[in-house]
C-alpha cells in the first residue's frame, strides 16, 4: 500500500485506487505543524489523477470551492508566518549584539573625547583619558570641588589646587559631571554586552572560542551572517574576512593580495615577526574552520585543535627563524 500525503490528510492507495483517506481536524495550528513536519505535502497537486481540490470536497474535509480557498490561504500564511520565525536563530542575536557593541564604542570614543575638550578647560593638568577620565569626572566633578576629592593620588590634588585652567560656572561645571555620568551609563551597557557575548560564545562554539578568541570567533560569525555560512566557508576565506577593501583592491591590481582580516587581532598573529604573520594566519583560519564545523555540527569541546594550533606554530618559528632576503 502507498500513501500520498496532501496539504489536508493523507491518502491511501492501492494499484492507483484511492482506499481510503486520513483526514486532518480542520484547525489552521494543527494543518500548519503537519506542513511543518511534512514540507513536501504542499507539492501534492494530484492523487491518483484526480485534483486533491475536488477529492478534499468529496471527502468531507470542506464543503465548497470558497471554503478550499479561505482555508488553504490561511494556512499557506501562517505556514510561512513559521518559516520566517524558525530561520531566525540565535545567531541573530550574536550578530545584533555585535553590531550593538561597535556602536557603543564608537559613540563612547567621540563623547569622551568631547568630554575631554571641555575638561581640560577647566583641569588641562588632568593627564586621564578615555574611560578612566570619564569616570573620574563623574565621581569627582570639576576641580572646584577638590577639597572634596577622596582620591590616593597626592600628585592630581596637587596639580588641581595649581592648576591654570578656567574656573567654570556651576551650572557649566554640574553639566560636565552629568554628560560624565551618562557617558559612564554607556560604559556600563557596554560592559554588560561583552559579557553576555563572552558567555554565549563559551556555551555554544567552546572550540571557536578557543582557537579564534571570544572576539573574533563572534565577528567571524558576523562577518558571515551565521553560524551555518561559517561552518561552510574554506579557510583561505576565513582567513580575509574582514578584509574586503584590501581584497577589492588586489582583485583591481591596486595592492597586493591581503593575508588576513580579522583574524590579524589574534596574539599568535600579532606577536608573530612580519614574515611568519602570513603563515601562521594560513594554520590559525584552517583550524577556526575545524572549529566551527566542530562547534556546528557536534558541539562537543576538543583541546585537540588548540593544541595542534600551537605546535603549527612552534615548527613554523624553529623552521623560519629569520626573516628571508628582500628582492632587490
Amino acid at each position: 500500500m502507498d500513501h500520498i500525503t496532501t496539504w489536508f490528510g493523507t491518502f491511501n492507495i492501492e494499484n492507483d485506487t484511492i482506499l481510503s483517506c486520513d483526514l486532518l481536524k480542520k484547525d489552521i495550528k494543527i494543518l500548519v505543524d503537519h506542513l511543518l513536519s511534512t514540507p513536501g505535502a504542499l507539492e501534492s497537486s494530484m492523487v491518483c489523477g484526480r485534483n486533491i481540490r475536488s477529492l478534499a470536497k468529496e471527502s468531507g474535509f470542506v464543503t465548497s470551492d470558497k471554503e478550499y480557498n479561505d482555508l488553504f490561504r490561511d494556512v499557506n500564511i501562517e505556514y510561512a508566518v513559521q518559516k520566517v520565525a524558525a530561520s531566525r536563530s540565535y545567531d541573530h542575536v550574536l550578530i545584533r549584539s555585535i553590531e550593538a557593541l561597535d556602536e557603543l564604542d564608537r559613540i563612547t570614543n567621540v563623547l569622551s573625547e568631547r568630554l575631554k575638550e571641555l575638561y581640560d578647560l577647566n583641569y588641562p593638568e588632568l593627564e586621564l583619558q578615555g574611560e578612566p577620565l570619564v569616570r573620574f569626572i563623574s565621581k569627582y566633578g570639576t576641580r572646584e570641588s577638590n577639597t572634596k576629592w577622596d582620591t590616593e593620588d597626592n600628585k592630581i590634588l596637587h596639580s588641581a589646587v595649581n592648576s591654570l585652567g578656567l574656573e567654570l560656572p556651576r551650572t557649566c561645571a554640574d553639566n560636565i559631571k552629568d554628560m560624565a555620568s551618562n557617558i559612564c551609563g554607556l560604559y556600563d551597557n557596554r560592559d554588560r554586552l561583552s559579557q553576555y557575548i563572552e558567555a554565549y560564545m563559551d556555551e555554544n562554539f567552546p572550540n571557536l572560542s578557543k582557537t579564534a578568541g571570544v572576539s573574533i570567533g563572534a565577528r567571524l560569525i558576523s562577518i558571515a551572517g551565521s553560524t551555518r555560512k561559517l561552518s561552510s566557508m574554506p579557510s583561505g576565506t576565513i582567513q580575509v574576512l574582514g578584509a574586503q577593501k584590501a581584497l577589492f583592491k588586489h582583485l583591481k591590481g591596486q595592492a597586493p593580495s591581503p593575508k588576513h582580516g580579522v583574524i590579524f587581532q589574534h596574539p599568535l598573529i600579532k606577536e608573530s615577526p612580519w614574515w611568519l604573520r602570513g603563515k601562521v594566519a594560513r594554520a590559525l583560519a584552517c583550524k577556526i574552520s575545524l572549529a566551527v564545523r566542530v562547534d556546528y555540527f557536534s558541539g562537543d569541546y576538543r583541546e585537540e585543535i588548540i593544541e595542534d594550533l600551537n605546535k603549527k606554530v612552534e615548527t613554523l618559528q624553529k623552521q623560519f627563524p629569520n626573516p628571508p632576503k628582500r628582492k632587490v
